[in-house]
């Protein structure tokens, strides 16, 4: 039988530094997508660029937030928030190069919830969750790991991204003016 609980500690996300051009690109991107709403009077669009741009700068600021999460045996504890195990479908544990419990859920909105397990053995947290749900192969969504990849491991291309893509948006307002 397992043990009653598992508790552990987790940041949210990897923190990351920011170097000043990071910011200084995102604005320039973000200022050439509104201006290029604006030229088309599309203002709701330039109105929406500029506040997440503002949400993105204050999201980069803030830093990791350590989490608790507990597994009992009536479900998960995140922090101070629980999700019953009848609201998830399956878990996986990946044994990559960072551990992570994913677990898949029966909602919409939130479909998989990775949670980093680094500091636990992955297989103590496997068989606890065997009594509760079943185990399917899982795999993170494809466009967080594209995301992480190139955020995380590949910043140079990322601003070489930017870069063209400023270039080709300043040559189409160039061709409309």
């Amino acid at each position: 039988m397992s043990s009653p609980k598992i508790t552990w500690q987790a940041y949210d996300r990897v923190p990351q530094k920011r170097s000043p051009d990071w910011y200084w690109a995102v604005g320039i991107i973000a200022l050439s997508i509104m201006v290029t709403a604006l030229l088309l009077n599309n203002i709701l669009f330039a109105i929406l660029v500029v506040l997440s741009t503002v949400v993105l700068f204050l999201y980069t600021l803030k830093k990791p937030e350590l989490v608790t999460y507990e597994l009992t045996n009536r479900g998960l504890w995140i922090n101070k928030d629980f999700s019953p195990f009848t609201t998830f479908e399956s878990f996986f544990v990946t044994e990559e190069e960072s551990a992570k419990l994913i677990i898949k859920s029966k909602g919409l909105i939130i479909p998989f919830s990775i949670i980093p397990i680094e500091t636990l053995d992955s297989q103590t947290v496997r068989e606890f969750l065997q009594d509760y749900l079943p185990e399917v192969e899982l795999h993170e969504p494809v466009s967080k790991r594209i995301m992480e990849f190139t955020l995380h491991h590949h910043r140079h291309l990322l601003c070489q991204w930017q870069a063209a893509h400023l270039w080709i948006l300043n040559l189409a307002l160039l061709s409309c003016v």
